[in-house]
């Protein structure tokens, strides 16, 4: 496994960020990164909540929440990838209280595809992935500012 790991304070109090990363079929509403997402199953938020996202590219994941702690933690186990260089994932946010802002950890655990010719795919694939995931945040932060006004 590889990891990527990013940490902000995002500009908006925690309840706010969690507001915005609880509506977890809704990604594709504040994430620009993302075309399209809905609900797979009943529930919507909680561990065991399923969601897909679809990409540019064609890109598909399949998401469901292993660990939610109201206000301080997600887990997202990333089940099922299509047409990415990537066998699994887990995604997980942190996020801490500091009033009116709320610092943040997005950590990224993968399992690149393609044995030792993966290893060199993934080595390629950092500065990308955290270009990616640094504007994320960036979407992020600005629908938590949104949530809190």
């Amino acid at each position: 496994m590889r990891n990527l790991e990013i940490e902000r304070t995002v500009q908006a109090p925690r309840s706010a960020v969690w507001a915005v990363l609880a509506d977890y079929p809704n990604i594709a509403d504040w994430n620009d990164g993302v075309n399209k997402s809905f609900a797979v199953g009943d529930a919507l938020e909680g561990v065991g909540a399923e969601r897909v996202c679809e990409l540019d590219g064609s890109v598909k994941l399949h998401e469901t929440v292993t660990e939610w702690v109201p206000e301080q933690k997600m887990v997202i186990a990333i089940d099922r990838i299509e047409k990415m260089p990537v066998n699994k994932a887990t995604m997980t946010f942190t996020l801490g209280e500091a009033g009116d802002t709320t610092p943040l950890t997005m950590s990224y655990d993968y399992e690149p595809k393609g044995g030792p010719f993966g290893v060199v795919i993934a080595a390629m694939m950092g500065r990308p992935m955290r270009k990616g995931f640094n504007g994320f945040v960036d979407s992020l932060e600005k629908a938590a500012q949104g949530a809190a006004a």
